[in-house]
């Protein structure tokens, strides 16, 4: 199985460089770019988690807990920036290195045992909570916590989910726009609208720029059953 997921590695820094520019910029706009950085980093960490099951007992910790250092530097690197910016809410120094320890070294690895077998619609589900969640945690840690866990919900549903169907790419990119005209016609939507947006974009980005199955030749002749480009099955994520 090959995966390009190039947009999103190209958002995830594009997010990095805009929270690290802050100060200069705009920081009333550094909690929700801070939000949507978890968001974007749960769903790659989860997409680059390739184990089919963690190891007996406490090892899947420590082979994981072993890879967080690494993973650590940005989130201790926008750390700083945000006490230079004087973040609030969940762009707080306190808040993002909160949020990124106990992602790391607990909620990940948690969540990997208990939703790892999940298909689809039990995922889908899972995302309805975690979206209203969002919405109602207290301003901080927690919501950086639930966004969060709303990639990584995302990414076991964007794996469990059609390969390579364009329906589902236009029914993400158009509930992403859908939440974003909410957000801006009835503000008082923004909370919910927000990781709705967040979460629809990121699986509709992956959904477009994944090849999720090896590419054949094409054939020089027709036959029955055959065509010019033999089609394959999806292998299971």
């Amino acid at each position: 199985m090959t995966m390009e997921l190039r947009i999103l590695g190209w958002l995830q820094g594009l997010m990095l460089g805009l929270i690290l520019a802050a100060p200069l910029l705009s920081p009333a706009y550094m909690p929700w770019g801070v939000q949507m950085l978890f968001a974007l980093s749960a769903f790659q960490l989860r997409q680059a988690d390739r184990r089919w099951a963690l190891r007996p007992g406490m090892t899947g910790w420590i082979s994981h807990i072993r890879m967080a250092p690494s993973r650590m530097l940005p989130w201790a690197a926008s750390a700083v920036v945000a006490l230079i910016a004087d973040g609030q809410g969940a762009a707080a120094p306190g808040a993002i290195l909160l949020a990124a320890l106990t992602c790391e070294l607990l909620l990940y690895p948690l969540l990997t045992r208990l939703i790892g077998g999940w298909q689809w619609r039990r995922a889908a589900l899972a995302m309805i909570g975690l979206i209203a969640a969002c919405a109602i945690v207290p301003a901080g840690a927690m919501q950086n916590i639930a966004m969060f866990g709303l990639g990584v919900t995302g990414c076991l549903f964007w794996l469990r989910g059609p390969d390579g169907d364009l329906r589902a790419t236009l029914a993400a990119f158009g509930g992403g726009l859908s939440a974003i005209i909410l957000a801006f016609a009835m503000p008082a939507t923004m909370m919910l609208a927000f990781p709705l947006a967040v979460i629809s974009l990121i699986v509709g980005c992956a959904q477009a720029t994944t090849v999720r199955r090896p590419l054949l030749p094409w054939t020089g002749h027709y036959g029955a059953g055959t065509g010019w480009l033999q089609r394959l099955r999806s292998r299971p994520s």
